[in-house]
Parts: structure tokens; C-alpha cells; sequence
């Protein structure tokens, strides 16, 4: 069912619920009312019938013509009183019209209750317990309330009248309104529709309404900002990839092709060689690093978690930096640190975040002119907290931004220092990972501070 209908559909429910409720509500309360009313004048007739006997002493054939020709609202009226000892003492009716007489229960029931009502037939009646001079009597006066006949079922009609017009007002009404609130959520669908990957820059119009249809457009156009975003991403992430692909793999194959040319002398073969390993240990290195980068998917499903403690871990960079470049040294400052060696601990992979910690250190290393990083560790309100430290060029403001996206490397230092500028962006999707984050404070000509921050492990 589509919406339109089912908006309608539900509105036009809880319409009909709620005048059929008020619609019998009145009809019901006005029975009654009438019902009181009309209760209280048979009432009052049997009290004044009783007065004109006992009070005034008149006589019965005058009291029967007096309620013969007095003018009253009561049809069918009938009246009569018994003593204490259920003796019939007066009785009255109106022509064509039966005496009501009840029995022993109903004049007991009246003697305790004062007044008793009950219903005879199409007749309201009460019995109401009279007392003059000592003596108590029971007045029995009964009438046809052929006016509540006749209005009930007027009332019923015009309730009935009220309640299908009310309810096709509703379903017209609904159906309008629930065009109009689907036919904003149809025109947000169709702009959504014409929005592809090629063009991703349009954008929802929000509008002036402070309502959920604006909370939505913004949902949708934060969601195309981030779509847009990781597409541009992956765009620049292909295109550097192939590249940095592609020249080491043109490199040996025209080293190659050169060697082949003509006959060549042992060393100029092992020149080729090594030029040629080299290539291929600088694409396994891409490779490598490339690897770690779809690994790092944004989920922890299928690495082995475990506590880790991150001073050791500190411990292992001096030795792996030199493996990589003799010259590289790595300078450790442990500040306060607490004596529960478990304030030490963080929940990760021990591999993924030493490599962090040494991606973001050989960087360090790398650009400081002496080859040296400065490695300090710290815990701080349940926080690790390690900066690594450079004496480098530093980096321009502009660019601290893009330093984390996959293959950005400075312009300044492209062709100086080598690398593929996977070694931050892998820093930065491991620690984040983890729950962690990573700062930076740089300014140029007075190196570069990056401060990692994992959670200690609870």
C-alpha cells in the first residue's frame, strides 16, 4: 500500500474512533438526561397526587378529575397508593390506560429506599414512599415519555447525518494532506534519483521549514558530502596507486629491453640486475603497503586483539629503525608513569600498531636533518599519550590537512626524500581503528610533533 493511502487510511481510523465514541457518548448522555428529567416530573405528579389527598384532604373524585384535566407532559399517566399495610387506597388513570399495581417486593424496596424507579413496559414508573401525620404511604405513578420516544430517534439521525459527513470530510481532507506531505517526500526522491556518481556536487535544496523533511535533506547532503569525498578519495587513490605501479614496472622492463639490445659484459649485466632488484623491492614495498591499506577496512573482524603494551613497543623502534638506515636514531623519554603496569595496556593488534608507532617515527627520522626522533611516553587520564618528535623542515598549514590521504607527499620534498606517502595514512587508519586519534603541531622550519592518543585497555 503506498503511503498516500495509508496515511489517509490511519487518519480517517482515528477520525472514526473518536466521533464514534463522541457521537455515542451524546446519544447516550441525552438518553439518560431525558430519562432524569422525565423520571422527576412522574415523581413530583405521585408527591402532588399524595398532597391533594392526604395534605389538602380533598376528596378522590375530585383529585381524579384533577388529574384529568389538568394539562401535563405525562401520556398514559396512572397513579395509585397504597397504606402501610399494602391496602390500595386511591387509584387513578387516564383514559384508555391501565393501573400500574406492583407487588409486596416493590412496596418494601420503596419503605427503604425512599424512591424506587422501574420500568413497565414503555412506561416509567416510581414508587416513592410518602409520609403525612405519622402515617406512610406508598405512591405508585407511572407514564409513557412520548416525547423521548420521538426525539431519540431524531437525535439518531442527525448523529448518524453528522458522523458519514464528518468521516468523508476526513477522507478528503486526509487524502489532500497526505498528497501534499508525499509529494515533498516524492520530489526529495526524484533529485535524489538524478543525483549519480559523476554527479555527485548537487545538492538537496533545504529550504525555510524547521521540520523533519529539512532534517532530512541535510541528512542526505552530509551523506553526498561524504560519498563525494570517498569517491574523490578513491579516484586520487587509483590514479597515484597505478602510477607509483607503473614506474617501477617501466623502469625494469626498459632496463631490461636496453640489456638486450646487444651483447653486454658481466658487470654491466649485474648493474642491470641490481638496478632491476631494486625496482622490485621498492614495488614489493608497495605492495606491501598497499595490502595493509585494504586490511584496514574500518572494522576489527579477523585481527587478533589482544592487550598490548605499548612501552615495549616503544622499546623495539630503536633496533627496527636501524635495520632500515644506520644513520636513523631514536631518542625515549619516559615521563610519570603509573605503577599498575596495566595502565600500560592497550586492547589492538600488537603488528598494526607497532607499525604505526615506526611508520610515523621512520617519517620523523627521515626528515630531521640528523636522522633523529624523539620518542616520549605518557598516560593522562586513562589516555596513552606518545608524541614523536622531528627537527625537519615542518609542514605548511595548508598541507596538514592532506598529509594523512593515501600517496600525498609535500611538493617541497618529492624529489628529495623517497617514500610513497602510504606511511602516514596507515599510521592514521590504525590508530583510529583502535578508538584513537592523532595530532599535530607543526610549524615551518622548527620540525613537526605528531601525539598519538590510544584508550589504556579496560
Amino acid at each position: 500500500m503506498q503511503i498516500r493511502y495509508r496515511i489517509t487510511l490511519v487518519y480517517t481510523i482515528i477520525v472514526t474512533v473518536i466521533l464514534l465514541l463522541l457521537c455515542t457518548s451524546v446519544y447516550f448522555a441525552s438518553s439518560e438526561n431525558r430519562s432524569q428529567q422525565f423520571r422527576t416530573r412522574v415523581v413530583r405528579k405521585g408527591i402532588n397526587t399524595g398532597d391533594l389527598l392526604f395534605k389538602y384532604g380533598m376528596p378522590h373524585q375530585t383529585v381524579r378529575e384533577i388529574n384529568e384535566t389538568a394539562p401535563s407532559a405525562l401520556l398514559e399517566k396512572s397513579i395509585v397508593i397504597y397504606d402501610s399495610a399494602y391496602r390500595q387506597v386511591f387509584a387513578y388513570a387516564d383514559p384508555n390506560t391501565e393501573i400500574l399495581h406492583v407487588g409486596r417486593i416493590i412496596f418494601d424496596l420503596a419503605l427503604t429506599q425512599k424512591h424506587y424507579f422501574l420500568q413497565a413496559g414503555d412506561k416509567d414508573a416510581a414508587a416513592i414512599a410518602y409520609r403525612h401525620n405519622g402515617a406512610t404511604y406508598v405512591i405508585v405513578s407511572a407514564a409513557y415519555d412520548g416525547e423521548t420516544a420521538e426525539w431519540l430517534p431524531t437525535l439518531r439521525f442527525v448523529l448518524a447525518v453528522a458522523f458519514f459527513v464528518s468521516i468523508s470530510i476526513v477522507i478528503v481532507t486526509g487524502y489532500i494532506f497526505s498528497l501534499r506531505l508525499v509529494r515533498s517526500i516524492s520530489d526529495l526522491t526524484n533529485k535524489v534519483n538524478h543525483i549519480s556518481s559523476q554527479e555527485l556536487r548537487h545538492r538537496l535544496p533545504v529550504g525555510n521549514q524547521k521540520d523533519e523533511l529539512q532534517q532530512l535533506a541535510f541528512t542526505i547532503n552530509n551523506l553526498l558530502d561524504r560519498l563525494q569525498s570517498s569517491f574523490d578519495t578513491q579516484r586520487r587513490f587509483i590514479d597515484n596507486a597505478s602510477h607509483e605501479l607503473s614506474t617501477p614496472l617501466a623502469s625494469i622492463g626498459s632496463q631490461i629491453d636496453v640489456a638486450l639490445q646487444r651483447h653486454r659484459d658481466e658487470s654491466t649485466y649485474r648493474n642491470v640486475l641490481s638496478s632491476i632488484n631494486d625496482d622490485i623491492n621498492r614495488l614489493n614495498l608497495l605492495i606491501k603497503s598497499l595490502l595493509e591499506m585494504a586490511k584496514l577496512s574500518g572494522s576489527v573482524k579477523g585481527l587478533d586483539l589482544f592487550p598490548v603494551r605499548i612501552d615495549e613497543l616503544i622499546m623495539r623502534l630503536p633496533s627496527d629503525l636501524k635495520k632500515v638506515d644506520s644513520r636513523n636514531e631514536v631518542r625515549m623519554i619516559f615521563g610519570e608513569l603509573p605503577e599498575d603496569e596495566d595502565e600500560l595496556l592497550t586492547y589492538g593488534n600488537e603488528e598494526l600498531i607497532f607499525s604505526a608507532l615506526r611508520n610515523i617515527a621512520h617519517n620523523a627520522c627521515k626528515y630531521s636533518g640528523n636522522f633523529t626522533a624523539t620518542v616520549t611516553l605518557n598516560v593522562e587520564n586513562d589516555k596513552i599519550v606518545i608524541t614523536i618528535a622531528d627537527q625537519g623542515p615542518g609542514i605548511a598549514p595548508e598541507e596538514q590537512q592532506r598529509i594523512f590521504q593515501p600517496f600525498y607527499r609535500s611538493a617541497d620534498i618529492n624529489n628529495k626524500i623517497s617514500g610513497f606517502g602510504l606511511g602516514l595514512p596507515l599510521a592514521y587508519q590504525i590508530v583510529k581503528l583502535y578508538n584513537g586519534e592523532i595530532k599535530l603541531q607543526s610549524k615551518l622550519g622548527e620540525g613537526s610533533i605528531f601525539t598519538i592518543i590510544l584508550p589504556v585497555n579496560n
